[in-house]
């Protein structure tokens, strides 16, 4: 035959769900010969649930199908013969639960899952971030860091794009991760080397939290509650009701986190000429309070055969406001007198957002043909403010505000293509457009004591107006020969920023055009053997306040100023990576480099005595090479561990302020997730995190540990469950940097009170039941062939 020129046989087909008839990607294929079960081949299927096991001898054949929350499916003495090829068609799988009260039920499924091209974080395994969000989920996962106040990095980097559902956020990547709920996420995908199919933004690449969903009919639904130290407590729902073609699903969640704690703070600015040092060092306590809320919804349609259509909504409110109080000393040396004071700071940022989506996709005749289009619609209200009262002895000596508000509103549109060609090959193309435009009003107001009021400051006010298009076209060629397989893709991006100071006559544009290619390329070996390499290239683009040329008043002794000049970083992205399994266990290798072009750092100088004026600057290059290690192992059948280290090289070297530089670092962390299923509905969860010291073009920031606990039970058939977790077990973790340059030194320390302790509640409501019966093994009766 035609597609089948080895005179060997072939075992094709489509794995799809049972209930929903949607395509399975990534589900596991094994071949093994009948009489001896010896495993032969195997592989893993495509994006449409396809695939394909080629040279195959002579004799008949039994294949095993598995994939995480579905049974496994076993197909009996399949016979193959000559050069034929054996078209399976549709394969149904079903899910491992008898209905959604015990969908949850995972045995033998890690917490952190291995695909293609990505990551997968399994959340229902993550029972000691069950009370917390997104950012708690990800400490205990590779490539990711959590520093003690919360701030996300992707294998060092703070430059990562956020989805959400596979949809960009509107909102800044730390800000979405700290208000979503973790008992409304499914799972979280961290993919580090991106196609050309997705927008090249974020040096890191891209973390893509998937909400949770309900995917049997009927009227079903899940409420969590949970509750900690401190005024901590949160809850969240999601309802659905599916019948025949149409899915209406409605959600909701608030969550409200408080994290007291206490901080130090040392500043030193050297006045050259008159040979002194102004010090001012500062303690006291703080408390950070971040609070949100977000209804989400919408209706489904499967129209037909070959037409799908998604209407969905979110509306929302975030805020984070911030409470410090601080006693200062300051004096100068050599010889200075000691001049104390309190300082009251209270920060408040926040507002509300919303968007809306259109989703519409069309099948043709052919398997994985298909034409899909999107529009989204985002809209977010900023409204920040800063106060700072200083007192010396019970008198107000000074007082300080700022204020910054304003809207941001973006559209985007894109159209994707698929088609297939041939028996493996595949080829897509897409348009991509992002419209947004955004408008600021930066304020400051100082108190007069005498009026009892704040006055405003207009060489210190500004507003801003910032408009960027970006337009992309893609086209990704995909292919296998044998057991080797390629993707090869290009995308093309125009940008038009334009950036206005309001009443200042003074305007700032950009227009150019990118191009980013990708390659992904991949190798079966026998055996469960597996390697993948990839290249991509990114940009990490300025933000809006990175541009702003006016200086703004942070407080008493910090100045900020944009860089209109900035130009955007360019990243080149290199992976290697190597996974073995061993029946429920594996392991897994990946090594990486990447080479950032026109590094962007916040960099600080003395703006005068005291006073620190921060900006941002392209300093030059940073180089990161490294690897990263996970092993999933169950130890015993009550005890799962998966065991993950990070180690690589880091570099940044330049110039800033015409002086040149080179820092370098080895940073490594490591990560023990240990899971013990000490009876059939009690579990217990402890994991450990260390992260190790590491440098920036004017600094180092200090390592730290942090060890969580927690032990979940089950009740009326895991209907009903608690989970009592504690969180920084030993109160290690701690946020601890010095900057420092050739006339200044600032050293701050920052720990919460620990541990936090809180207790969750989770109720499922489901009147559905799957009509086929599973049997007692777990897994379908096998079919003949």
């Amino acid at each position: 035959m035609a597609d089948n020129p080895d005179n060997k046989g072939v075992i094709k087909g489509v794995i799809r769900d049972s209930i929903t008839s949607q395509p399975v990607e990534f589900a596991t294929i094994a071949v093994y010969k009948s009489n001896d079960h010896a495993l032969i081949d195997g592989a893993i299927t495509g994006q449409m649930g396809d695939f394909k096991i080629s040279k195959l001898k002579d004799g008949n054949y039994d294949m095993e199908i598995t994939f995480i929350e579905y049974k496994t499916k076993r197909l009996k003495n399949i016979f193959v013969s000559g050069n034929n090829t054996i078209d399976l068609n549709d394969i149904f799988i079903s899910m491992t639960a008898e209905n959604l009260k015990e969908v949850e039920i995972t045995a033998g499924i890690p917490s952190i899952e291995y695909q293609i091209d990505k990551k997968v974080i399994h959340v229902d395994k993550q029972i000691t971030a069950t009370a917390g969000t997104a950012v708690d989920i990800l400490e205990s996962v590779p490539s990711v860091s959590v520093d003690a106040e919360g701030n996300v990095t992707l294998r060092g980097s703070s430059g990562f794009s956020v989805f959400i559902d596979g949809k960009p956020s509107v909102l800044d990547p730390n800000d979405v991760l700290q208000q979503i709920p973790a008992s409304a996420i499914a799972d979280i995908e961290i993919i580090t080397n991106p196609s050309a199919k997705y927008d090249p933004d974020g040096t890191a690449g891209i973390i893509n939290i998937i909400m949770k969903k309900i995917k049997l009919e009927g009227f079903n639904g899940v409420v969590d509650a949970n509750a900690g130290m401190y005024g901590t407590f949160g809850g969240d729902f999601l309802l659905n009701y599916r019948k025949n073609a149409v899915n209406i699903y409605l959600g909701a969640d608030y969550n409200k986190r408080v994290n007291p704690g206490i901080s130090e703070y040392e500043r030193n600015t050297i006045d050259t000429i008159a040979k002194d040092t102004t010090i001012t060092a500062a303690n006291g306590d703080f408390e950070s309070i971040r609070l949100s809320w977000q209804l989400r919804g919408g209706i489904e349609i499967d129209a037909g055969k070959n037409d799908y259509f998604n209407i969905g909504f979110r509306y929302g409110h975030r805020e984070r406001t911030g409470t410090t109080t601080r006693n200062y000393d300051e004096w100068i040396e050599p010889g200075g007198t000691h001049n104390p004071y309190i300082s009251n700071e209270d920060e408040e940022r926040g507002g509300n957002f919303y968007s809306a989506t259109i989703d519409y996709m069309h099948s043709f005749s052919k398997q994985g043909h298909n034409l899909s289009a999107q529009f989204i619609y985002d809209n977010r209200e900023s409204n920040e403010m800063s106060l700072n009262w200083l007192y010396t002895d019970i008198d107000t000596s000074s007082a300080q505000k700022t204020t910054e508000e304003g809207p941001a509103e973006r559209f985007r549109i894109k159209a994707d293509y698929t088609l297939p060609i041939g028996e493996n090959d595949k080829f897509e193309a897409g348009y991509q457009s992002r419209i947004s435009s955004s408008e600021d009003a930066t304020n400051l107001y100082n108190y007069d004591i005498d009026t009892k009021e704040f006055v405003l400051i207009p060489e210190y006010s500004n507003t801003t107006k910032y408009d960027q298009n970006i337009h992309a076209v893609y086209a990704i060629y995909a292919g296998e020969i044998t057991n080797f397989g390629y993707q090869l893709g290009l995308r093309g991006e125009y940008t038009y920023r334009y950036m206005e100071l309001i009443g200042a006559d003074t305007t700032y544009t950009l227009d150019r055009m990118d191009y980013f290619p990708t390659i992904h390329l991949s190798y079966n070996f026998p055996k469960d053997n597996m390697m993948m390499a990839s290249y991509t290239r990114r940009i990490e683009r300025p933000r809006g306040w990175y541009l702003e040329p006016f200086i703004t008043v942070q407080d008493a002794y910090n100045l900020s100023q944009g860089n209109p000049e900035l130009l955007p970083e360019y990243i080149d992205s290199y992976e290697l990576n190597y996974q073995k399994r061993f029946n429920k266990d594996f392991i897994s290798f990946e090594a990486y480099y990447r080479v950032t072009h026109n590094k962007i750092e916040r960099v600080s100088s003395v703006y005068e005595e005291n006073i620190l004026l921060h900006t941002y600057e392209n300093v030059g290059e940073d180089y990161s090479l490294g690897g990263e290690l996970m092993i999933a192992v169950d130890f015993f059948k009550w005890w799962h561990a998966d065991i993950m280290g990070n180690l690589y090289y880091y570099q940044v070297k330049g110039e800033i302020y015409d002086e040149p530089f080179d820092n370098t670092s080895l940073n490594w962390g490591s990560r023990f997730n240990n899971s013990f299923k000490v009876a059939e509905f009690t579990n217990i969860q402890l994991t450990g995190n260390y992260i190790s010291p590491s440098v920036s073009a004017q600094g180092k920031r200090y390592g730290y540990y942090v060890v969580n606990a927690a032990v979940k039970q089950e009740f009326f058939k895991r209907s009903l469950s608690l989970t009592l977790q504690a969180r920084d077990l030993f109160g290690t973790a701690v946020f601890e940097s010095i900057n420092e340059g050739p006339d200044f030194s600032n050293y701050f320390y920052a720990k919460q009170k620990a541990p936090l302790i809180s207790l969750s509640v989770s109720y499922k409501i489901n009147n559905y039941k799957i009509k086929k019966n599973p049997t007692s093994e777990g897994f379908d009766t096998g079919e003949e062939f």
